[in-house]
């Protein structure tokens, strides 16, 4: 007896797999973009599509919940154009470029998505005090002077207590749906590759900024490495093509260019 009713529900499940294939499009409770469950996105009348190739649904025989993956292709729909309102302070606040604060790209970019995230304001001064706070701690924790993407995440999680992920999907779209699920980036970069006219050429080995947004062919960051950083924008090419991470085994003679461009392409998604 229990044999026939398990064989009747296997048979039910069998003929419903279709009708689950057919309906995923709308009706899909889990998306995934590589690899990534994604539990809800955002749209609007004029967005773009980004197709994805696996979805997980739930049904119901006779009150036994069974979960059924397809291959389905399903549409996750963005904005074409997106920006978080994220305050702006560069890292040398009152352009004191001194050695402390031409190496805090990585704190200033940490306390600009803190800032946000804790709807806390941000100017000049807080901007130096946070930054020196942030500066004193990370030693007595024997932070080195430059952070790679994995201690940013550690310390955007301890001392900001902000959820932060590393992925190396470090491309247009997965930015852009990011962004539009109301996280932010940060992303490490071999400065010099930025090509930002505003830096103190040519530019730093290492660089680090907030990617909050994007329109047209190009990312909307704030940029702490100039005054002008706030909304700077970098066209698409050109900052995923900057991406790399710092390594420390590589720093210990000093990084040259062409080190750093063997950096780890990664980036840091990072939300409340």
């Amino acid at each position: 007896m229990i044999k026939f009713k398990y064989l009747i529900l296997i048979s039910l499940l069998v003929l419903c797999l279709p009708l689950i294939s057919a309906c995923t499009s709308k009706q899909a409770l889990k998306i995934e973009v590589n690899g990534d469950a994604i539990s809800d996105y955002k749209t609007s009348t004029d967005d773009r599509f980004i197709s994805t190739s696996s979805v997980t649904s739930t049904i119901s025989v006779k009150d036994h919940p069974i979960k059924a993956t397809t291959t389905e292709k399903v549409t996750v729909l963005i904005p074409t154009s997106f920006e978080l309102r994220v305050a702006f302070a560069q890292q040398a606040p009152f352009a004191n470029w001194d050695e402390l604060h031409e190496e805090s790209c990585e704190e200033a970019s940490m306390i600009m998505a803190a800032k946000y995230f804790h709807k806390e304001n941000l100017d000049e001064t807080i901007m130096e005090q946070e930054i020196q706070g942030l500066i004193g701690w990370q030693k007595e924790r024997s932070f080195g002077v430059d952070l790679t993407a994995e201690e940013t995440q550690i310390i955007l999680k301890e001392y900001f207590g902000l959820n932060a992920k590393l992925t190396t999907d470090v491309s247009v779209d997965r930015i852009k749906y990011e962004l539009s699920k109301g996280n932010l980036i940060i992303v490490p970069a071999a400065g010099r590759e930025l090509g930002n006219p505003n830096f103190k050429q040519p530019g730093p080995i290492y660089h680090m900024l907030v990617i909050k947004g994007y329109s047209g062919s190009q990312f909307i960051t704030n940029d702490p490495g100039t005054r002008k950083g706030n909304g700077w924008r970098y066209d698409f090419e050109k900052l995923i093509n900057s991406v790399h991470d710092w390594n420390h085994q590589l720093a210990e003679g000093g990084m040259t260019d062409q080190e750093m461009a063997l950096g780890q392409r990664i980036m840091i998604i990072v939300s409340k």
